[in-house]
């Protein structure tokens, strides 16, 4: 695929790089920050406010994603022994990786790795701060989504802005962040499939997607210049994500017929979207009872779902066209117009 989307060298400063990934996040980040200031508008809310939360929950849903990545996706012990014992951690051959498969000096192993003496291999060298680098891929949408939930619901309560109104913003906002954050998965190999023969079925090249989990299986030769064909599951979470913005935005966040109706909505179609899809997935990311971590989380998400609908917590939404109300609890005494 594509994990740089593109570069170019300027003088003085030299290679400017944008990595597939964070770029697509960068992009659903200042996109879903539009629209809640556009929403926001619209409930007379005032947009330092929102601004001010939405920078805050983007880096709560970092520090989240990347929790969640560390603790159930089945690598935590890399992360302990790249700063314990770097020697523990295997790392196969191939573009990135050692250059060899038996080294007798730091120097035969390329660069960026060291020789074990006592079993001439390579290893890669100490590096306590790599759970911290999250360019590096390791993000899980779940623990972004916990963590942010709960700084918003503090947020709005702190500042008392009207919780179930701006839910439904958000609700509509995600999927359409997702199918973003998705593209970007697609092109940097993340996220991917199980071995599939569909005519979809996509392939990677060396230390991209599936490559590096196909070497340690023995499905390939570390000398194979790419991965076997695996189902294109990020392209799956991306359709279906699209799909949900489309309705939510489009066709029930203009009909809700009270308040907390799209952000149920959301939570109800993504919990069976993420939970068909995780059928597919190959890659590391833990399980507990035969289910992944992420299907887990769905059950109860699809629960939380289910209850909105159930209570209907939120005030009765006033018909299409009329301005919407600012008083009562949950509202923002402060809010400027328009």
């Amino acid at each position: 695929m594509k994990p740089v989307l593109f570069e170019f060298h300027l003088p003085l400063i030299g290679e400017v790089t944008f990595p597939a990934y964070f770029t697509m996040l960068a992009v659903a980040f200042l996109v879903g920050l539009w629209l809640l200031e556009r929403a926001g508008r619209r409930l007379r809310i005032s947009p330092l406010k929102l601004y001010d939360m939405g920078v805050l929950i983007m880096i709560f849903a970092l520090f989240g994603s990347r929790f969640l990545h560390v603790i159930a996706d089945g690598q935590f012990i890399d992360y302990v022994h790249l700063c314990t014992d770097p020697k523990q951690v295997e790392v196969p051959l191939g573009p990135g990786g050692p250059a060899t498969d038996r080294c007798t000096t730091d120097a035969s192993c390329g660069e960026g790795f060291l020789c074990n003496s006592e079993n001439r291999k390579c290893y890669p060298p100490r590096d306590c701060l790599s759970v911290f680098k999250v360019w590096k891929g390791g993000l899980v949408f779940y623990g972004g989504f916990l963590f942010a939930s709960g700084f918003a619901f503090w947020y709005m309560r702190r500042h008392r802005l009207p919780f179930w109104k701006l839910g439904d913003v958000f609700g509509y906002i995600l999927p359409l962040g997702l199918f973003l954050g998705r593209t970007g998965c697609l092109l940097n190999g993340c996220c991917y499939g199980a071995p599939s023969q569909v005519p979809w079925a996509v392939r990677y090249g060396p230390w991209l997607g599936p490559w590096e989990d196909h070497v340690k299986a023995g499905l390939i030769a570390q000398s194979a210049p790419h991965s076997l064909h695996v189902h294109p599951t990020q392209l799956y979470s991306a359709v279906i994500n699209l799909g949900i913005f489309l309705a939510l935005y489009f066709w029930l966040y203009p009909r809700k017929k009270w308040d907390g109706q799209v952000l149920g909505a959301f939570l109800l179609a993504y919990s069976v979207g993420r939970f068909t899809v995780e059928m597919f997935r190959a890659d590391p990311r833990g399980a507990v009872l035969g289910l992944s971590t992420s299907q887990l989380i769905s059950v109860v998400m699809f629960g939380i779902g289910v209850w909105i609908f159930a209570r209907k917590p939120g005030r009765k939404a006033p018909p299409a066209g009329s301005a919407p109300a600012t008083d009562g609890p949950g509202a923002d005494p402060q809010t400027e117009a328009p």
